[in-house]
């Protein structure tokens, strides 16, 4: 079933006319007579495609009793929407990327691979099924990015008061609010119903000594001790430092040399504050060792690791992802995982793990 390209509009039709006396009416009418009413009105709606407005000139109904009868039909069952389930086996773009990575592949919808528009769909698709991860209690961690932002705005409310959600990487950006890691797992909190602890750090400090002394502060190690507690992990992945992708990233903290450094030494992308190579490998740099993150060998003791990326400029960031053997799964749309399939398959590499 359908639903009419047009829909409930404001304006003259929605003020009340002379159809709405029938309110008055529809309590005196028999329950048979009411729930034909609703039937009809559904039909015109679902079936012959017809918009509010259409349907209040038909009945002389206004569009507003018209909108409060479809609603009344959902409520008593005249209507039902069904969709259908997702598929009981993964296709063959799922099974091969596993394959060739090595981790658990799910493939969100998707056909653009502008990156703005890639990132923030997939984070939204991958919502609903991605809310099924989540433990009911202990402590969930994840990082900041734009497609982490959208999916945890997406995400559907719960209640899980034993959960603990953390930031695992610092991030106070104003300027960059999809950045700002602290805010991001504050609204995971508030849609779970759980318990957020804040990370007061920034993302970058200014040199590696004041990092060390940050990292060993008690306002920051009473969020940083439930890093090694954690359940779940659910982080983002920056493209290449040689990418712009129309929306502010962690690589924008560098100047254009460090920009030339990072590309230099083969970085193709930042996976939840640690820069990686194609082939999985972690590249050194004082870059890293300025910005508070979860550590490697920490990340790699948590239980279930998500990865979640999507755009024409990750496409080398996850595979780098899965070959760093740190994500039991790995969240990203059809063009990118086409993308990085055509990659792996250029370079005739095996998976690292």
């Amino acid at each position: 079933m359908t639903v009419p390209s047009e829909r409930n509009s404001t304006g003259s039709g929605d003020s009340t006319g002379s159809g709405d006396s029938a309110d008055s009416g529809d309590a005196a009418g028999s329950a048979s007579s009411q729930r034909e009413m609703l039937r009809l009105v559904s039909e015109l709606y679902y079936l012959r495609q017809l918009g509010q407005p259409a349907i209040a000139s038909l009945t002389g109904f206004s569009i507003s009793k018209v909108s409060r009868l479809l609603a009344a039909a959902r409520a008593a069952g005249v209507v039902r929407i069904s969709i259908e389930n997702a598929p009981s086996e993964p296709p063959p773009l799922v099974r091969a990327l596993s394959a060739a990575l090595g981790v658990e592949v799910w493939i969100t919808p998707g056909r653009d691979t502008a990156p703005t528009l890639a990132a923030r769909l997939c984070g939204v698709a991958a919502a609903p099924r991605l809310a099924e991860e989540l433990p009911a209690d202990g402590a969930i961690g994840l990082t900041g990015g734009y497609t982490v932002e959208a999916l945890v705005g997406a995400m559907p409310e719960a209640n899980q008061p034993r959960t603990v959600v953390v930031p695992l990487v610092g991030g106070w950006d104003s300027s960059n609010p999809h950045l700002n890691s602290n805010e991001i797992a504050r609204r995971l909190a508030d849609r779970l119903g759980a318990t957020v602890r804040l990370l007061h750090a920034p993302g970058l400090l200014d040199n590696e000594a004041t990092t060390t002394a940050l990292l060993s502060d008690s306002a920051v190690t009473a969020t940083t001790r439930f890093w090694g507690e954690l359940r779940l992990a659910l982080i983002g992945m920056s493209g290449a430092p040689r990418f712009a992708p129309g929306y502010g990233t962690v690589m924008d903290r560098l100047d254009d040399a460090g920009r030339s450094r990072l590309a230099a030494k083969g970085a193709v992308g930042d996976v939840a504050g640690h820069l990686v190579r194609l082939d999985g490998s972690f590249v050194a740099d004082e870059w890293e060792r300025r910005t508070i993150s979860i550590p490697i060998e920490t990340l790699r003791k948590v239980p279930r690791v998500v990865g979640i990326a999507a755009g024409s400029n990750k496409v080398e960031t996850i595979v780098a992802a899965g070959r760093t053997g740190l994500l039991h799964l790995l969240i990203t749309d059809e063009p990118t995982a086409v993308a990085a399939l055509k990659l792996l398959g250029s370079e005739g590499a095996a998976p690292h793990g």
